[in-house]
């Protein structure tokens, strides 16, 4: 009997230990936590005044908004030997994820909560980063850059005049090839539009 009283003693000793010490580690880890606020509390951040954010986003959406805006807009391709080409787009360039619909199905059947983003200012949904931009020149051609570094502007700097290969005029003979190609597309004839084409641009 006095046996199992002293197994007994050890064990309830040993269980106080361990209880004091998980105290003890919490009661530490409470204390650096305090001292933390209380030093963040100490601090006095610096409130912005002249509101530089807010004038960057309306200014940009001003520009964004106008369709007579004219950027100039600076890419190349991976290949090391390939030209530094800049374009002029009118308006702006819009992201290939933009979207008119939202890109997120709510089931409302679900017990867990969903989070779906919402229209942007513009009245458009905006997800996941875009694999490319578009966008169209004064001329209304279409543009777009896959997967390509982009440097846009809106004045045409010395550099991109100096240092690259500006895109401003039309192939005329190709575009002439090109209506004729997609007249015949719009008949249904596949065939011809390849022959005008390889019989147009040559």
């Amino acid at each position: 009997m006095s046996r199992r009283l002293i197994a007994a003693a050890i064990a309830a000793a040993l269980m106080l230990t361990v209880t004091a010490c998980g105290d003890h580690g919490k009661s530490a880890e409470k204390q650096a936590y305090d001292q933390i606020a209380d030093k963040a509390h100490k601090r006095t951040p610096y409130i912005p005044r002249n509101d530089v954010e807010f004038k960057n986003y309306n200014a940009a959406q001003e520009l964004f908004d106008d369709p007579a805006t004219i950027i100039w807009c600076t890419s190349t391709w991976a290949n090391p030997s390939a030209p530094i080409v800049t374009v002029p787009v009118a308006g702006k360039l819009t992201s290939s994820s933009t979207s008119f619909f939202s890109p997120l199905k709510i089931d409302d059947n679900s017990d867990w909560g969903v989070v779906v983003p919402n229209r942007s200012v513009d009245g458009l949904y905006h997800p996941d980063p875009p694999k490319y931009r578009f966008g169209f020149t004064p001329g209304n051609q279409y543009v777009d850059f896959y997967e390509m570094p982009t440097f846009c502007t809106t004045a045409l700097t010395k550099m991109q005049r100096q240092s690259t290969e500006l895109a401003l005029s039309v192939d005329e003979q190709a575009a002439v090839a090109t209506g004729q190609a997609e007249q015949a597309l719009r008949r249904g004839d596949r065939k011809a539009a390849q022959r005008i084409l390889e019989e147009g641009i040559k």
